[in-house]
């Protein structure tokens, strides 16, 4: 053994020199024991040293030696005094929000259990929003909802858009409407809100009896204080076309209009089962629907034509498309567009007189004449060819129709007419 270490040793194990000499009543105001702690203390370990006694054999006994004979009683209290403070300090630790923030983003344990105050867990959302990872704002707010009041909830994301955004998308996600409605009328979207609800509604409702439910619902509790909110009238139009429909569901029972169908599709229906509906079921009728949901007139025009082409219904159509002139003449009034009637007849395999009639509408007559090739109205083209008056477009023309057939020998009689004035 050196030097240095036989005058420590001599240090330690001298009478005359001893460490912590400070008197009872320092030591324990020192390290916050009072007296009568210390009192329990050395009582609690006597009991011990008695009842771990009683197990040990003679030889133990022998070898065991008493505590203080290796410390010191004020060095065992500073020490104990120690280490409460350490138990104290590491319970209070909080750890960095970017710390624990870190852990998130890599995957690995963390605990959010430590930020028990508001300020911390204000700190700890502006880091996850700072972060730019949705996934980490997510967990972070989900965690405030657990352990703060919901107007404090609230008040924080409020102020913070970005966070709003992410938690209002996992409220959609679960059906949270109310939640959603709370937030978004907060921050002063209550059209938002409204439409939040309606979406949701009806993305998630099959039953049509609990849909119309529903929809009148949020009809009162929403949109009823948005008077200005176009959704506003959908959501009435909406409603007016189901109920429409449980109608027409309570009338016939088939499948051939589903519930929820579109306007359009209902109109079809209507239109195909309904045009002589006596007035006893007048609110089923093709006008009245038609009326109700302000169809314009061209979709409701189309969608007749293309209804009773498809049955045959030519007189239908006249009556649809055709009206008196003053001079009792048959007068074209429609809002539709001449070729696309043409085509919805030529498409449905409507008689030639029908497409010939319909030609005749057309005042240009270059343009009659291109459609009626397309068409294959073989007597509208010669009747044209002859108006112009060019006999050797007219014989060109009789050269490609089949020999023999109506419009061969229709163009034959055209070219023998006596009065027309032929260019060549």
């Amino acid at each position: 053994m050196n030097k240095d270490a036989k005058d420590e040793d001599e240090f330690w194990f001298s009478s005359e020199k001893r460490s912590f000499c400070f008197e009872n009543n320092e030591v324990d105001q020192l390290f916050g024991v009072s007296k009568n702690e210390t009192e329990k203390l050395w009582a609690e370990i006597s009991d011990r040293s008695l009842s771990e006694s009683s197990f040990r054999s003679t030889n133990d006994l022998q070898t065991t030696k008493p505590l203080f004979s290796i410390i010191s009683e004020k060095t065992f209290l500073c020490i104990l005094a120690a280490d409460k403070s350490q138990d104290v300090n590491t319970e209070t630790a909080v750890e960095q929000p970017d710390i624990t923030l870190r852990k998130i983003l890599l995957g690995r344990p963390y605990s959010l259990e430590q930020y028990k105050s508001l300020a911390s867990k204000t700190a700890l959302l502006d880091a996850a929003i700072l972060s730019g990872d949705g996934n980490a704002v997510l967990i972070i707010i989900l965690f405030l909802t657990k352990t703060l009041k919901r107007s404090f909830v609230q008040r924080l994301l409020v102020e913070r858009p970005e966070a709003v955004n992410i938690y209002i998308h996992y409220l959609f996600i679960r059906l949270q409407t109310s939640e959603i409605t709370d937030i978004l009328t907060m921050l002063g979207h209550s059209s938002t809100a409204a439409m939040k609800n309606l979406h949701t509604i009806i993305k998630n409702t099959r039953d049509p009896n609990r849909l119309l439910q529903k929809l009148h619902n949020c009809q009162k509790a929403h949109f009823a204080m948005l008077p200005d909110c176009k959704e506003a009238t959908f959501l009435e139009s909406y409603i007016k076309l189901l109920e429409w429909q449980m109608a027409i569901k309570q009338k016939n029972d088939n499948e051939d209009l589903p519930l929820n169908s579109s306007i359009r599709e209902s109109l079809h229906y209507a239109c195909k089962h309904h045009c002589n509906t006596p007035n006893t079921f007048v609110a089923i009728s093709p006008t009245t629907l038609s009326r109700d949901h302000d169809i314009s007139p061209r979709l409701y025009q189309k969608v007749t034509l293309q209804v009773k082409a498809a049955d045959g219904g030519w007189d239908d159509i006249d009556r649809l498309l055709l009206t008196k002139g003053i001079l009792g003449n048959k007068k074209l009034q429609t809002h539709l567009y001449i070729e696309d009637i043409l085509k919805v007849l030529y498409e449905h395999n409507a008689p030639g007189t029908i497409l010939e009639k319909y030609l005749k509408f057309i005042d240009n007559l270059e343009k009659r004449l291109e459609l009626a090739k397309k068409l294959s109205c073989h007597t509208i083209v010669i009747d044209i060819f002859v108006q112009q008056g060019d006999r050797m477009v007219l014989m060109d023309y009789k050269a490609k129709l089949q020999p023999q057939s109506e419009e061969y020998f229709y163009a034959e009689s055209a070219l023998r007419l006596p009065h027309v004035k032929w260019k060549s």
